[in-house]
């Protein structure tokens, strides 16, 4: 389902399409990914010895690129009219995302409940 920002913008995505045609769009997604990845690499090597200002300077940094990357996956929603079924995958994502870290944190607690009890490591118990 299209979003009020989705149908203002699709006379964007349109003019895109017209003007530099599918196969950019395609290319474009990929070098804007790769700035991306570039993005979050460089915050991950610097972020422990930068400044503050310099950390922030490096998260917006990424914001812009993130902006970048989901400019061209709405064209690609766009491009292939799947706006619902990016939605209803997205939502199916999100739930079982939701129960797989209920499950974790179930496993987390039975864990830390078995760390509690004695452990009978290694020994073996003689037969009578």
């Amino acid at each position: 389902m299209k979003n009020k920002l989705m149908e203002e913008d699709e006379s964007v995505y349109k003019n895109y399409l017209d003007i530099f045609g599918e196969d950019m769009q395609y290319t474009l997604l990929f070098e804007e990914m790769g700035e991306l990845a570039q993005a979050v690499g460089k915050y991950l090597r610097k972020r422990t010895n930068a400044t503050e200002v310099e950390r922030k300077a490096l998260i917006a940094h990424i914001s812009e690129e993130i902006a970048d990357v989901k400019l061209c996956v709405e064209e690609l929603e766009y491009m292939f009219d799947i706006w619902d079924e990016v939605k209803k995958w997205k939502d199916f994502k999100v739930e079982r995302g939701k129960e797989r870290c209920k499950n974790h944190n179930l496993e987390l607690q039975v864990d830390k409940k078995n760390l509690d009890k004695p452990q009978n490591k290694g020994k073996v118990k003689e037969k009578h």
